[in-house]
């Protein structure tokens, strides 16, 4: 049975996109303002580009079943967690440096 959507192609896109996205405004005032001015937010801004993303990524790797010795699921969740944790740690060295 061939599947429709990769729900953990997608998690795993949107949650680097997600960490890339919060990095990247907090270090680059220019593109947090970007992102304001066109969603009125820049969290808005980017569950909009995480959002796309984990669709079309979905999509596009919906045969996709197994990276090597990790399964998606897998990847999915390692990747949530330890972009999490990426986000965390940018935050407390910003807060403390």
């Amino acid at each position: 049975m061939m599947a429709r959507f990769n729900f953990y192609a997608g998690a795993t896109a949107s949650a680097w996109l997600l960490a890339t996205l919060v990095i990247v405004a907090e270090l680059i005032v220019p593109f947090k303002t970007l992102l304001k001015t066109i969603f009125s937010h820049h969290w808005i801004g980017k569950a909009v580009a995480i959002t796309l993303a984990f669709i079309i990524f979905g999509f596009l790797l919906k045969e996709k079943v197994s990276s090597g010795r990790f399964n998606e699921s897998n990847i999915a969740w390692y990747s949530t967690i330890g972009n999490l944790l990426a986000i965390l740690l940018f935050f407390v060295i910003e807060y403390f440096v």
